[in-house]
């Protein structure tokens, strides 16, 4: 709610105590009031919801009851930290007030100051004629002397003025520090009130954390006792068949102790003659310790043998250094004769070293060359990369998809178990670091390339004899804004030198010393510093008649509703009229925040609008051009030819002026993003970087990581599980084929028991034949 708002309701509501009074208790009393509507309000609306309530348990009653509790003591600490603000606020008002009437008082003092001096002042010079007109010496005297006591009355009477307001001002810096001291307190009172807010606070949630952790307690509790008589049952069963499994366990214990009284004895034999091994040889070694002792002793005099003989030899070398130097006197003469046939030999390298270089100039452009055959490559293997690793992800996951179905089929079917899904989430390449990196690097690789290109945009030169001329008028105007506002560049001593010189001598020098800390050398450099002032360009005629920011940004005032209101003086600047200055000033503040809308919008790609450009100095062409605003509000004008070219002139054909204020931004803009264009190396010391690609930025550690994932995603238990199981299912299988043999076995038997009842039956009938012929 603004201030305005806030001011309203109390004309209105004249009875209830303000938020904006001077007394704190009746603020505090209408925060108060404020937060008891804001309850009621909250109330009525929660009666007025649904009267069917819901059961819920006492975890959720007790988290609905705190979130309650601590919302109310976060409203009441708003409201006690925002009273310091309604308290800032009411006081700098009246500060502002009591200001204004300080400062119309002092205008009206000077204003009736200014009068009587005037007045006084044309006292004096109505006496001049009068003065001058007298011959009599004395009277002249008397004269002069009463007008100079009048002049001293003026200039005491200024000098007390100039004392009082110089009191005023002295007042002015105290009740500042005091402001400021004030501000002080009040801004530490503001950090004490939000401490004890915020310790508040964690001690409310604590509490309430504690009261939901007791409340879960409680339930904690209910469950254990449901789930303790469940457990009994199960752990009498689980007794009776560990008893069972002790007794059998206690049969093998005492079979193992057995082994082991045997495993003992056993080793004790072993040890007694590994003793006995060990003590012969130690005698053995220690036997060795004696020999080694004599060896040492011989080694002794073998030393001092070797001393003599190397001191001997000392004396030799003496003697075959002094013949080394007879020798280097003679190698000497020998070092002369070379050189002669070192200059020989220099010229013949000459020709050598031209045709190496012409070869290295063959190798340069075939190293190119390959250098763009390998860049291509680069490109080609990163996209099958990228291509095989998406292979390798959808059949990954396609088998990951196939493990996840029969195992929610296991878990439903056969254990008749909720199946739960895994824990560990795959990774995606856009995760990885490595990857992101990459990706980073290529974006700001592209942005950098983008940049540079656009800053060093070259644009087609000016061809006729007035368009040369308007573009030489605005660099003489630019070039002397610039060395007017370059001053701190040229020393003290040389702005003494230049006070002889004539004012074209000054600028030339001026501009040398600004082109020499801006590093500008070549007329291409001064093209480009050109491109960073014409966004600050605008047109002051057009300005001066309707403020329209056409000219600079390339777009009427017609094009887009925002701009409308911009049109006018009177919209911008809240007056009736303005003077020349004010209106110029407010065009070029007008012109920079249309370019910065444009820029900010994404409008740095061009914006196309076909028109007819005419001129009121030259005859009219027609030739239809397109305009474009590029690189942050240049006007490019596309010729018949296709080249792009710089619009110096609005759409009435006036030539742009910039205003001083941009200059300093435009110059430091230029030093900044200029940069870019200096950092390109020449082709023959351009060393081959690698190309950046993902393929090559992204880490081992991140690719096994990645991978690592599908192997770890089902955990060790759920494999044990998957084993379990087939090792039942195989033992099951086994038990089937069991009962398949037995079923082939029984049919067996069965087709013998009829083959015997059938020729049983058929002998025992033969007899009786037998017996009845």
């Amino acid at each position: 709610m603004s201030l305005q708002d806030k001011r309203s309701e109390i004309t209105v509501h004249t009875e209830e105590p303000s938020i904006l009074s001077y007394d704190a208790n009746e603020r505090k009393l209408a925060r108060r009031l404020r937060i008891q509507r804001r309850i009621q309000a909250r109330d009525k609306q929660i009666k007025d919801q649904d009267e069917e309530i819901e059961e819920i348990t006492p975890i959720e009653k007790q988290i609905l009851d705190s979130i309650e509790a601590l919302d109310k003591l976060a409203a009441e600490g708003d409201e006690v930290v925002t009273g310091i603000r309604v308290a800032n606020d009411a006081k700098e008002l009246q500060r502002r007030k009591e200001m204004r009437e300080k400062r119309e008082r002092l205008l009206e003092v000077l204003e009736e100051e200014d009068k009587k001096c005037t007045e006084k002042y044309r006292e004096i010079t109505e006496k001049w004629p009068a003065i001058l007109a007298s011959k009599h010496p004395l009277d002249i005297d008397e004269e002069l002397q009463s007008q100079n006591a009048k002049c001293l009355e003026i200039l005491e009477k200024k000098d007390a003025l100039i004392a009082e307001l110089k009191q005023e001002l002295d007042n002015a810096d105290l009740q500042y520090a005091e402001d400021v001291n004030k501000q002080n307190e009040e801004i530490d009172l503001l950090i004490e009130r939000m401490e004890n807010q915020i310790r508040i606070m964690s001690k409310a949630y604590r509490r309430e954390v504690e009261l939901i952790e007791s409340v879960i307690e409680m339930e904690r509790k209910i469950l254990l006792e449901s789930s303790l008589e469940k457990w009994n049952v199960l752990f009498k069963q689980l007794k009776d068949d560990t008893f069972n499994a002790r007794k059998k366990r206690k049969e093998v214990m005492r079979e193992y102790e057995e082994e082991m009284q045997k495993a003992m004895i056993q080793h004790q034999e072993e040890f007694r003659k590994q003793k006995i091994m060990f003590e012969l040889e130690i005698q053995n070694l220690q036997q060795e310790i004696q020999n080694m002792k004599a060896f040492c002793m011989m080694n002794t005099e073998k030393l001092d043998y070797n001393y003599a003989v190397l001191k001997r030899r000392d004396e030799e070398n003496t003697i075959v250094k002094n013949q080394q130097k007879r020798k280097i006197n003679k190698l000497q003469d020998v070092i002369n004769n070379l050189r002669k046939t070192y200059t020989a030999l220099e010229e013949s390298t000459r020709a050598e070293i031209q045709k190496i270089t012409n070869q290295i100039l063959k190798s340069h452009t075939a190293i190119l060359d390959l250098e763009e055959k390998s860049n291509h490559l680069t490109v080609i293997n990163d996209k099958k990369y990228m291509q095989i690793w998406d292979m390798n992800i959808e059949t990954a996951n396609e088998l990951v998809d196939k493990i996840l179905t029969a195992d929610r089929i296991i878990h439903e079917q056969l254990l008749i178990m909720d199946w739960q899904p895994p824990e560990v989430k795959l990774l995606k390449k856009e995760e990885l670091p490595s990857y992101c990196g990459a990706m980073c690097a290529l974006k700001a690789e592209q942005e950098e390339a983008k940049k540079r290109k656009t800053i060093s945009k070259s644009y087609k030169p000016m061809t006729t004899l007035e368009e040369i001329n308007l573009e030489r008028r605005l660099l003489n105007h630019i070039l002397k804004l610039i060395s007017e506002h370059c001053d701190y560049l040229i020393e003290d001593t040389l702005k003494n030198l230049l006070s002889d010189y004539t004012e074209e001598d000054k600028l030339l020098i001026r501009l040398d010393k600004a082109f020499e800390a801006l590093k500008i050398t070549a007329e291409e450099e001064l093209q480009f510093l050109l491109n960073f002032f014409l966004p600050y360009a605008y047109c002051p005629t057009c300005t001066v008649k309707a403020i329209s920011t056409s000219s600079v940004c390339g777009q009427s005032a017609e094009i887009t509703e925002s701009s409308s209101s911009l049109t006018t003086i009177s919209d911008v600047c809240g007056s009736d009229t303005l003077n020349t200055k004010e209106a110029k000033l407010v065009a070029a503040m007008e012109e920079v925040l249309c370019c910065e809308k444009l820029h900010d919008d994404g409008h740095e790609s061009d914006i196309v609008m076909s028109r007819n450009v005419p001129s009121t100095e030259t005859p009219p062409v027609n030739t239809e051009v397109v305009s474009t605003c590029v690189s942050e509000g240049i006007i490019e004008v596309t010729d018949t030819d296709g080249e792009p070219k710089r619009s110096l002139t609005c759409d009435k054909g006036h030539l742009l002026t910039i205003e001083t204020e941009f200059v300093s931004s435009a110059l430091k803009e230029f030093v900044e993003r200029y940069e870019f264009v200096k950092r390109e190396v020449p082709s023959d010391k351009k060393v081959i970087k690698e190309k950046v690609t993902i393929s090559r930025n992204i880490t081992d550690d991140d690719i096994t990581d990645f991978w690592e994932r599908y192997r770890n995603i089902f955990p060790k238990d759920k494999e044990r599980l998957w084993d379990n199981l087939l090792i039942g299912l195989k033992k099951y299988y086994e038990v089937l084929k069991e009962r398949h043999q037995l079923n082939a076995e029984t049919q067996s038997l069965r087709k013998q028991n009829a083959e015997m009842r059938r020729l049983l039956s058929k002998y025992t009938t033969q007899p009786e034949t037998t017996i009845t012929h």
